[in-house]
């Protein structure tokens, strides 16, 4: 989805419920973490960069490469020949 038209919803997402709590949200959603307000599209672009994060940090992270397993010295034994 465009930048733009994701503003475009995330403003009037933002605007019916900063109308329901009484007062502005803006900077009190969990992407507004995110947010530069200086850029063009700011929530659209905080909320990519929050999902981002989020994606990145439930991502298993790749598993260093383990050193090889020591293995136990054999025990040579003598073993006594029966006549």
């Amino acid at each position: 989805m465009a930048l733009t038209k994701k503003q475009a919803e995330l403003d009037v997402s933002k605007w019916l419920k900063s109308e329901e709590a009484g007062h502005d949200l803006c900077g009190e959603f969990d992407f507004c973490a995110k947010c530069d307000k200086e850029l063009e599209n700011p929530c659209a672009k905080a909320l990519d960069a929050y999902k981002k994060a989020a994606k990145e940090a439930k991502a298993p992270k790749a598993k260093a490469e383990k050193p090889a397993a020591k293995t136990a010295a054999k025990k040579r034994t003598a073993v006594k020949k029966q006549a």
